[in-house]
């Protein structure tokens, strides 16, 4: 992989650090992130007052890889008329076999199937195989757990105002035993019913709601004096819905005291590796005539692997709250010195702290809460 043959020394100060890159000759195009070519580790000193920590892991994912010299744009094409067609009858019935005798029937009528045509090296046709997916173990993160750490999960529901018609229908469903049309029927019937006020109960009061329904379909003006002289107003019938799951959210928040130089340069090793696999890449476009290169898209950002965890004396480990799928990091605040202006002999701050939002890819389902998310 490109990104992890890039090798750097663990160096002592922040000059070596910039110089020691090794750039790989076998891809000229690997990118890194300029820093060590190792796992990160807050604190450097005095881990084992630490058990609880937490993890990042960037993963790779480059998506389907696109291969030959044929236009996407005329696979698109093709794919377009193929939705087309099988909405035709006579294309989703079965194709009959080509006769076996002569029948006098033209062989190019269309009823015999045929392979597609031989691409010569010209044409090379479109092919799409799968792409990279996978943890980028050596770029990995670890710090202590911070004090605070939470998770919340959010189910979205909406309050709409089904009215008389959607209230009678509800109505109908929830007891529904029969027939579908006699059922939704009946429905309709009740509430055309209201509208003529021929209830056995309530009659008179039941047409002047419908009277009032009715003048409600004019001007705003007209609909409230007919409700103020009626003395009746429609129930909204508000009912409880569930609309959707909302992807769940995580934030982190590190404070970094660096006892010593190389546990501030970790400290910024840290925080570059966060912010350079937070960003995308772009994608360039060089002119072939004017010689501009300009960034026409991006490349996703790698998103991270989370993993919290206790590991006592022993070396076991035991999972702190839920398991958490691949995340975006989607903001980081980071904050110099926030209480005092202290430095170290090199210039490095004494206390950095360090916020970090995260955003789940999907949203979760039973299955996920069973399996531990």
């Amino acid at each position: 992989m490109a990104d992890e043959e890039n090798t750097i020394s663990d160096p002592a100060t922040p000059a070596e650090q910039i110089s020691t890159i090794k750039t790989s000759k076998t891809d000229s195009k690997a990118s890194d992130d300029g820093t060590a070519h190792k796992p990160l580790v807050y604190p450097i000193s005095d881990t084992n007052r630490y058990g609880a920590k937490v993890t990042f892991v960037p993963q790779l994912i480059t998506g389907p890889k696109l291969d030959g010299s044929q236009s996407l744009g005329d696979v698109l094409k093709a794919f377009g008329k193929g939705v087309v067609s099988i909405t035709k009858g006579e294309d989703v019935a079965p194709k009959k076999d080509a006769p076996t005798e002569n029948t006098g029937e033209n062989e190019d009528s269309g009823t015999k199937e045929t392979d597609p045509p031989t691409a010569d090296g010209d044409n090379k046709p479109l092919t799409i195989s799968p792409g990279v997916n996978m943890p980028l173990t050596t770029k990995k993160i670890s710090v202590y757990l911070p004090i605070s750490f939470g998770s919340t999960d959010t189910l979205t529901y909406d309050s709409p105002s089904l009215g008389s018609a959607g209230a009678l229908l509800d109505s109908a469903l929830e007891g529904a035993n029969g027939g579908a049309g006699d059922i939704l029927g009946n429905a309709l019937g009740d509430f055309i019913d209201l509208f003529k006020g021929t209830s056995q109960t309530g009659a008179n009061s039941l047409g002047k709601l419908g009277l009032a329904k009715l003048a409600k379909r004019g001007p705003t003006e007209v609909g409230d004096g007919a409700a103020a002289a009626l003395r009746v107003t429609a129930d909204p019938n508000i009912r409880t819905l569930f609309r959707g799951v909302a992807v769940r959210q995580f934030a982190f928040q590190f404070k970094f005291i660096a006892k010593n130089s190389k546990e501030a340069a970790e400290i910024r090793a840290i925080i570059k590796r966060f912010r350079f696999y937070a960003y995308p890449e772009s994608i360039n476009f060089k002119g072939d005539d004017s010689g501009a290169d300009i960034s026409v898209g991006f490349k996703y950002p790698h998103p991270f692997i989370i993993k919290t965890e206790y590991v006592d004396e022993n070396g076991s480990s035991f999972a702190i709250g839920p398991k958490i799928k691949s995340c975006y990091l989607t903001s980081i605040t980071t904050n110099f010195n926030p209480s005092s202006m202290a430095f170290h002999r090199d210039g490095e701050p004494v206390e950095i702290d360090l916020s970090l939002n995260f955003t789940e890819e999907t949203t979760l389902n039973k299955q996920d809460i069973f399996e531990g998310y």
